[in-house]
């Protein structure tokens, strides 16, 4: 009985860590998700996106790299600004939102920053390093994953976006 008793208390801890281990990869369908912008003004979902290719990038304002990283990504909005089917997205993980307000207004961006201080969305992407990037082809389906970020990386990103167009 105490035998069977320890096999089911192992199988239920290792299904419940694996539930805290999942982290979208590449071949997955992108987790469904819907946040307002930082400012308030519009609420974005993955449904408004379908038919795109979809950038994600999730970062947070105590994030150095997220800090290099998201004014670089301006100019992956500026190289398909002229296109319909591309959308660069950035969500904020930032508790007090008011910290990735006064980080934005410093830069200049034009792509859509997102707000999810309860980490509900990159909670169901299985987000475990900051900063962390998705590109999501036009069936929804995730096709390239990026962690981290140093100096030339947004060139590596592109390229995955351009392979899908």
């Amino acid at each position: 009985m105490f035998k069977t008793f320890q096999v089911f208390l192992f199988s239920a801890i290792c299904l419940l860590a694996a539930q805290f281990a999942y982290s979208a990869s590449v071949g997955d369908d992108a987790p469904s998700f819907r946040a307002r912008t930082l400012n308030g003004a519009e609420t974005v979902s993955n449904t408004d996106l379908e038919g795109k290719v979809v950038f994600v990038d999730f970062w947070a304002s105590w994030c150095p790299p997220c800090l290099k990283s998201l004014p670089e990504f301006e100019s992956l909005q500026t190289s398909f600004s002229g296109r319909d089917d591309v959308v660069v997205l950035a969500i904020n993980l930032d508790e007090n939102p008011q910290d990735a307000k006064d980080f934005i207004n410093k830069i200049d961006v034009t792509y859509k920053i997102l707000a999810d201080q309860d980490g509900v969305i990159p909670e169901s992407f299985g987000v475990n390093a900051m900063p962390t990037s998705y590109v999501i082809d036009k069936s929804g389906v995730i096709r390239y994953v990026h962690s981290g970020y140093k100096s030339g990386d947004v060139n590596k990103i592109k390229a995955e976006i351009e392979k899908l167009l």
